[in-house]
């Protein structure tokens, strides 16, 4: 009987000794949490920003941009797509290959990065939907300001240009200083009948070097600072005038004369409904074209230097000369049926000249499945197809070129490089934007979820 009340005791002991235990850690937490406030973020838009440089590989950013514009803009951007790639960016790296890397950012540009450029001068240039910046690798020095509305345009000439969902006013930043266009500048709101054009704005120069501009309704040419606005009516274009469909413009310029082309292409729900075919603007006038296909979706133009105009018009390809002033059609080869036996040509998707003067030209391939996610490309030079490739990802390669008679693929996670007529891989890196400097060296921006970018560099 003694050794079970003893039993009893011990028990009692040991329950009581793990509820004190456990009212002294309650009071010890709750001592610790007393006074402890939770940080609440808050944000800030700014436009001009204080910079902050280092002499070190990586780049911080230290201080909270301040305005220092004398003109105030609310920058927002109609909806476009990116003509660099936007994966998300990988966290590793495979295989650099001969790839150097040159910088490292940390904690820089709020977002996912959908822009990277090299500009004439040398900088870098980073943008998301959220912010842009410019690194200058002579000083270090890193520049950012951030947005309330993402970039439409970075340009050679290491600018920015933005542009809010209300279609005005349009403004520039430099890496330094911004700059806002509105009615005094003869920047108006795009406005048209149908829905805005789906293609995103296309920024381009003529042969006197007037910055040409595509936006959702119209086209637009700068001179000095005031813009001068060509509406369809003005440029000759029929348009559809149904609520329910959309019209783009593609634009392109001769490298030998002060002459510029526009094409236009119609859209239902993003498939293309026809188009009005082509038009010249000359002598400060806009006139028809004597393209053979006189009506159409107009997919791309591109000229090269010896005054060539291409035009991919309904899965068809004309070349004009400007020179003799005649067309001529160019068809590609035969598919090989032995690897593309239930493929046909689709449209052109990507025209673009080379340094050599050269034409690489970028068909969808279609099937069973459709268009979108099969293309083969071709090269022609000395007036003569060689293929040069075929792909089968949903977005196109991103083609580069560094030297005559080189060009860089570049599709998600690998890079390859044509020399001397084949392709070879040089690095498996997921890239998140890639250009080429004024010296023909390859340029990478690679990133992951931690905020930490890098640079790197391919020297031929």
């Amino acid at each position: 009987m003694n050794r079970q009340r003893k039993n009893e005791i011990i028990f009692l002991v040991i329950v009581i000794s793990i509820l004190l235990l456990s009212i002294f850690a309650l009071v010890f937490i709750s001592q610790n949490n007393k006074g402890t406030t939770t940080p609440t973020a808050t944000s800030t838009t700014t436009f001009t920003p204080q910079s902050t440089s280092t002499r070190t590989s990586t780049v911080t950013r230290t201080t909270t941009p301040s305005a220092t514009s004398t003109r105030t803009a609310t920058i927002t951007l109609t909806p476009s797509v990116s003509p660099l790639p936007s994966q998300t960016p990988t966290q590793f790296v495979f295989d650099q290959g001969d790839f150097e890397q040159m910088v490292v950012f940390q904690q820089v540009i709020p977002g996912v990065i959908n822009r990277f450029m090299v500009a004439d001068d040398g900088s870098f240039w980073l943008a998301s939907p959220y912010a842009v910046g410019r690194y200058q690798p002579l000083t270090k020095q890193f520049n950012q300001i951030n947005l309330r509305d993402p970039v439409i345009a970075l340009t050679r000439d290491g600018i920015a240009w933005i542009l809010p969902k209300s279609g005005t006013p349009l403004s520039t930043w430099d890496g330094s200083l911004g700059r806002t266009y509105d009615q005094t500048t003869a920047w108006l709101t795009p406005q048209g009948y149908g829905l805005p054009s789906p293609l995103a704005p296309q920024i381009s120069y003529d042969h006197n070097q007037d910055l040409w501009l595509t936006t959702a309704y119209d086209v637009r040419r700068l001179r000095g600072d005031q813009w001068r606005i060509f509406l369809p009516q003005e440029m000759t274009f029929t348009l559809p005038y149904r609520k329910t469909l959309s019209t783009s413009f593609v634009i392109s310029h001769s490298q030998v004369d002060l002459v510029s082309w526009v094409g236009s292409c119609n859209w239902s729900d993003g498939v293309v409904a026809g188009g009005d075919g082509l038009r010249i603007y000359q002598e400060n006038d806009w006139h028809l074209t004597e393209l053979p296909v006189a009506s159409g979706c107009v997919h791309t133009l591109a000229n090269d230097p010896d005054g060539h105009l291409w035009v991919a018009i309904e899965k068809q390809l004309w070349r004009f000369d400007e020179i003799a002033k005649t067309w001529q059609q160019w068809k590609p080869p035969a598919l090989d049926r032995t690897k593309n036996s239930d493929f046909a040509y689709g449209q052109v998707k990507q025209l673009k000249v080379d340094l050599d003067g050269s034409l690489w030209v970028l068909y969808a391939l279609c099937g069973f499945s459709g268009c979108d996610d099969n293309q083969i490309l071709y090269q022609i030079r000395d007036d003569k197809w060689y293929q040069r490739g075929e792909s089968s990802f949903l977005q196109p390669p991103l083609l580069l070129f560094a030297a005559k008679n080189s060009a860089w693929s570049l599709v998600p996670g690998e890079i390859n490089r044509y020399l001397n007529g084949t392709w070879k891989t040089v690095a498996k890196i997921g890239w998140i934007g890639a250009d080429v400097d004024a010296n023909g060296n390859l340029w990478l921006l690679t990133g992951d979820l931690t905020r930490q970018l890098q640079l790197w560099r391919y020297q031929p």
